[in-house]
C-alpha cells in the first residue's frame, strides 16, 4: 500500500442524477448536460457552491458546448479543412508577404467592424485555403 500523496486533491464521487431530473433535462433539450452533471454536482458540494454559482457553470458548460458544436457545423458546411488552423502556420517558411496586412487579418478586426475581406492574388497561390487559416 502506497502512502497518499498530500498535494494529491481528494477523489470526487460523482453523485446520482434522478430519473425525473434526466426526463426535464431532455425535456428542455438540455439532454447533454447529463454527460456532465454528476461531477458537477459533486463539485459543486465539496465546494460548497451557492446555488445560483453552480446553475452559473452548468450553464456556462452547455454554451460552450452549443458554440463548439455550432462552431463544427458552419465549418463542414464551408467544408473547412479543420487541419488548416492559424495556429499550424509555419513561422519559418519561406513565403514573402506584408506581415502588417497578416497581423491586421488575422486580427480579425474587420468582423467587429462590419467589413468584408477580398483576397486577390495569381492562380495558384493557395487563397481558396486562407479562409480556413
Amino acid at each position: 500500500m502506497s502512502p497518499a500523496r498530500p498535494d494529491a486533491a481528494p477523489a470526487v464521487k460523482p453523485i446520482e442524477v434522478s430519473p425525473e431530473l434526466k426526463a426535464l433535462m431532455r425535456r428542455l433539450k438540455l439532454g447533454q448536460l447529463l454527460d456532465t452533471l454528476p461531477e458537477r454536482l459533486a463539485l459543486a458540494r465539496s465546494n460548497r457552491l451557492p446555488h445560483h454559482d453552480f446553475l452559473e457553470m452548468l450553464l456556462a458548460d452547455e454554451v460552450t458546448r452549443r458554440d463548439r458544436q455550432s462552431a463544427q457545423r458552419r465549418a463542414k458546411a464551408a467544408h473547412l479543412d479543420p487541419q488548416m488552423q492559424l495556429q499550424s502556420w509555419d513561422e519559418t517558411a519561406a513565403v514573402t508577404f506584408d506581415q502588417q496586412l497578416w497581423a491586421e487579418l488575422t486580427s480579425l478586426r474587420f468582423l467587429a467592424d462590419a467589413y468584408n475581406v477580398l483576397v486577390m492574388g495569381p492562380s495558384g497561390s493557395e487563397k481558396h485555403s486562407w479562409p480556413t487559416h
